[in-house]
């Protein structure tokens, strides 16, 4: 998907106002809204998350849902692909806390916090523009412009803070090392850059990894992308070539070697089989990778 964001102004209206997101399953994206005035409610299936302005709501899961927002609210909405989402975040020793936060769905009130939310306010004003216009350059500007509000919002949680107080302690570094992974395994980043992004050695996280979970971190990073592999061919009408794309992998031929190694079935034959089974009316075939539910 590379380094995409996409945004636009909630413009006041007499009416409540919807929008859908996430539908296309090979384009899932990341979603912001800051709502400078109003109401609004995300709905994720069965789930609600109401906002109240000012307000800041960042969906972190990637997945469907629909944004509503009441006649006369203002503000703003965006989408952001993995792309852009890793390089707002980065990979500098202090990451490790934007990674923690990003992949949470929350909502912040900037209740009392003017000034925070005049500086989101200006990042989004730009946003737009650069967005509307795209030009040279465009997509670094974009990704400044998201730390920065991602920052600020870290701010306003407390999660800084929070993000100290957590330490070094191995319980804590598994559970941020699966967040790098469930953020970047369709990059295909390296162990070594997952323990460089963390602040820990290589040695250090194969130790974390294998004592808590039994098995390597680059174990661990394969299961996670061969799950999504399967995941997809059970659920998407995409050809092989485009499961390939979507997950990183730019040659089919290196995309069906890595899943039959890891499966041991071609993608072809996984999803064959897998649509022979829902025609029964039975549960696909097993997938192996319980770590990764």
């Amino acid at each position: 998907m590379g380094k995409r964001m996409k945004a636009e102004r909630v413009e006041s209206s007499l009416y409540p106002r919807f929008w859908s997101f996430n539908r296309e399953e090979n384009a899932l994206m990341r979603q912001i809204v800051v709502l400078t005035d109003g109401s609004g409610e995300v709905e994720l299936g069965e789930r609600r998350m109401a906002l109240e302005a000012p307000a800041l709501l960042w969906l972190g899961e990637a997945g469907t849902g629909r944004l509503r927002v009441e006649a006369g609210a203002t503000g703003y909405r965006g989408s952001v692909s993995a792309g852009m989402l890793g390089a707002a975040v980065g990979d500098e020793p202090d990451s490790h806390h934007l990674h923690a936060l990003v992949e949470r769905n929350f909502v912040l009130s900037f209740a009392g916090q003017a000034e925070r939310l005049n500086v989101v306010d200006r990042c989004f004003t730009t946003m737009v523009n650069e967005a509307r216009q795209p030009q040279h350059g465009s997509p670094l500007i974009l990704s400044a412009l998201l730390r920065i509000v991602l920052v600020v919002a870290l701010r306003v949680s407390g999660g800084e803070e929070i993000g100290h107080a957590a330490g070094g302690g191995a319980s804590s570094l598994l559970q941020r090392f699966r967040q790098l992974v469930e953020m970047n395994f369709r990059n295909h980043w390296t162990v070594a850059r997952y323990a460089r992004t963390l602040g820990v050695s290589t040695d250090r996280l194969h130790a974390v990894c294998t004592r808590g979970l039994g098995k390597s971190p680059k174990a661990l990073i394969s299961e996670r992308l061969a799950n999504e592999a399967l995941l997809r061919l059970e659920r998407s009408s995409m050809t092989i070539e485009q499961f390939g794309h979507s997950l990183g992998f730019n040659d089919p031929a290196h995309f069906s070697s890595f899943f039959k190694r890891m499966t041991g079935m071609t993608p072809g034959s996984y999803r064959a089989s897998a649509m022979q089974s829902r025609a029964r009316g039975q549960a696909a075939p097993p997938q192996g990778f319980s770590d990764w539910p």
